[in-house]
């Protein structure tokens, strides 16, 4: 019997309560908090990803949408839109539960946690001398 390894989004589809910190250039002070909620809902073989969060008390709302599994190049393609017209192409990774989500010079590791209901995610950029470091650390709660 061959076992299928193609991964898959199961993990990630649902609703969640978002909570977290965005970190100034030092990669260590809070500028920002991060508070609202994720929805990732199936659309046959594509997640539809909606974001609607208040980062440092401005509302923000995001849909993305991941699409299948491309095994060509071993990635999950994305695409996103925010409120601000701002478009964003970046690929996803999984293995063993661990998700990577890269996205220009920014790149996030998300883990989903054993019994399915919260994740963490930790994004990185660049800083000023171009070192990535800690930009964003969030924290999700599976709700329902």
């Amino acid at each position: 019997m061959q076992v299928n390894r193609t991964p898959t989004t199961t993990a990630l589809i649902g609703r969640w309560r978002t909570e977290g910190e965005v970190l100034g250039d030092d990669g260590q002070t809070v500028v920002a908090t991060v508070r609202g909620s994720d929805v990732y809902e199936e659309l046959g073989p594509t997640v539809v990803h909606h974001v609607d969060v208040v980062v440092g008390g401005r509302r923000t709302r995001a849909l993305e949408v991941i699409e299948p599994y491309d095994a060509a190049r071993g990635v999950f393609p994305t695409r996103a839109y925010d409120d601000q017209g701002g478009v964003e192409d970046a690929t996803a990774t999984v293995r063993d539960g661990e998700w990577t989500f890269s996205a220009g010079p920014a790149s996030a590791t998300l883990r989903v946690a054993e019994d399915g209901a919260s994740m963490s995610a930790r994004w990185t950029r660049p800083g000023p001398d171009g070192v990535p470091r800690p930009w964003m650390e969030l924290r999700f709660t599976r709700v329902g």
